[in-house]
């Protein structure tokens, strides 16, 4: 009988070492977020992070770890402009697996451009999941009655985020 189990052994330890694991994403990193189709200007970037946050309203209470995902969208045309829709959402995504969307809000600017478009931003800090690199960042309009979603702005996977340490940075005196 111990031989019989030996072999069924041998194949669950072999099994859990061929394995490939999923490359987690390096925090802090930051990755431009691509026009889906061509608008003219309209671009953006993602940051992704890890943060610390009381689990109460309390800010002296007890912290636990999240990620976050932080976008600033610019060039932004009216999202009326898709159809449908009276704002944007950001939407981070594990394909299969979990996907969150957060409202994004318009920047009010002192000075707008000739040329139109408005830079929009919004952040999700409640990701208690580590974060692959095969994940997805985008941009999309968004109708608020319907909670319906429109075609994808931008886009970008976390393949191409670039993790940058303190140690790496230039401090400022």
């Amino acid at each position: 009988m111990l031989l019989v189990q030996f072999p069924l052994l041998f194949l669950a330890i072999n099994s859990i070492v061929v394995q490939p694991k999923t490359q987690q994403v390096s925090y802090p990193c930051s990755v431009v977020l691509l026009p889906a189709k061509h608008v003219l200007n309209t671009q953006g970037t993602a940051l992704i992070t890890k943060v610390k946050k009381p689990y109460t309203a309390d800010p002296t209470g007890p912290l636990r770890e999240r990620q976050s995902v932080g976008i600033y969208a610019d060039w932004m045309t009216d999202p009326s402009a898709y159809g449908d829709y009276d704002h944007y959402v950001g939407l981070a995504q594990i394909p299969g697996v979990i996907s969150w969307r957060f409202r994004l809000s318009p920047v009010k600017e002192d000075s707008s451009s000739f040329f139109g478009g408005h830079p929009w931003v919004g952040k999700f800090d409640e990701i208690s999941m580590e974060i692959p690199v095969y994940a997805r960042v985008e941009v999309r309009p968004s109708n608020s009655k319907t909670n319906e979603l429109g075609p994808v702005i931008l886009q970008n996977s976390l393949e191409s985020c670039k993790h940058r340490s303190h140690s790496e940075g230039n401090v400022l005196r």
